[in-house]
């Protein structure tokens, strides 16, 4: 009788002691945080994905950021589709090891482990580009040479600028001026292209830039279709088995075919693309193509969770 008193008595003194904590003293924390800027600075204080929030192989969600993978066919080819949604711009991101302009690379999964990143697609290769274009991670410009042509085409690329708000904006045929005119704050800019939804245009007569254009090769885009929300579309190629991969036209109609495409733009292809995400035992791996074949790249695009608990 006595024991029954006392746990009694216990259970009596912690009901009180709770009594006096503020509410919301618990949730208060865990919290949607905002990243920092800098690439270094990101990459250092980086919040790993939480396995307890995968819902599957093809699917993460936590109160910062929700990404799902579903795969399809067209044109006899196989390809793959992540709609990501994020709770701040600060979590679409980019980087790159090591310095700018050292030849550094390193596989896709390698890249995306050092961010930390939930889903991570191949950049646009900037260290091969010749010297041309616009190249901005996380807030610093490391060069806007956009007057120069392409040599084999004579044209200028379609430069791709995202914002502060994680808005994505493409400049057709870029000049320097276009980009110092540009009305935002630029965060991270690509010179890859070209532009396959404009304005929500899709656009069409794609000229050959480095880009294979009218050859059926394996496609990488990112494309934009509502505040904070994305579409990153992968395509195999006729390397990987049963596809036999699309040309630019093509790809660009995939691409508009999603519902919501307002700006879309294409990214490095070949057997530099890469998508990946954590699966099975919660490591990281390449989810696209089914060629074994691969390659380092110098760059990522990413996106990363915001939630702190």
């Amino acid at each position: 009788m006595k024991n029954i008193l006392r746990v009694i008595l216990l259970i009596a003194m912690l009901l009180s002691l709770l009594a006096l904590v503020p509410s919301g003293a618990i949730v208060a924390e865990a919290e949607v945080v905002e990243l920092p800027l800098d690439m270094k600075a990101g990459i250092k204080s980086a919040i790993a994905p939480w396995p307890q929030y995968y819902l599957s192989d093809w699917e993460y969600e936590d109160p910062s950021i929700h990404i799902t993978i579903e795969p399809g066919r067209v044109d006899n080819t196989n390809y793959l589709v992540a709609r990501v949604k994020i709770a701040s711009a600060s979590q679409i991101r980019s980087m790159f090891l090591g310095t700018y302009g050292s030849p550094s690379e390193e596989w896709g999964t390698t890249l995306a482990k050092s961010a930390k990143a939930v889903l991570a697609i191949s950049g646009d290769s900037f260290h091969k580009h010749s010297n041309i274009g616009l190249v901005a991670k996380q807030g610093k410009v490391y060069r806007n040479k956009c007057d120069r042509l392409e040599d084999k085409s004579g044209l200028r690329y379609d430069v791709l600028i995202i914002d502060d708000q994680g808005d994505l904006h493409i400049l057709p045929q870029a000049t320097n001026a276009d980009v110092d005119a540009f009305p935002g704050t630029i965060v991270n800019g690509f010179t890859f292209g070209p532009g396959l939804v404009i304005d929500g245009v899709k656009q069409t007569g794609f000229k050959n830039m480095n880009n294979a254009s009218d050859k059926p090769a394996q496609r990488m885009c990112i494309a934009q279709v509502g505040p904070l929300e994305y579409l990153c579309i992968y395509t195999e190629g006729p390397e990987d088995t049963g596809s036999t991969g699309l040309t630019l036209e093509q790809f660009a109609d995939l691409v508009f075919s999603f519902e919501g495409v307002q700006n879309a733009y294409n990214l490095d292809g070949g057997v530099t693309t890469w998508m990946v995400f954590k699966q099975g035992n919660n490591s990281y791996a390449k989810i696209n193509g089914t060629n074994p074949k691969k390659r380092p790249i110098a760059d990522i695009l990413y996106f990363a969770t915001a939630w702190q608990e």
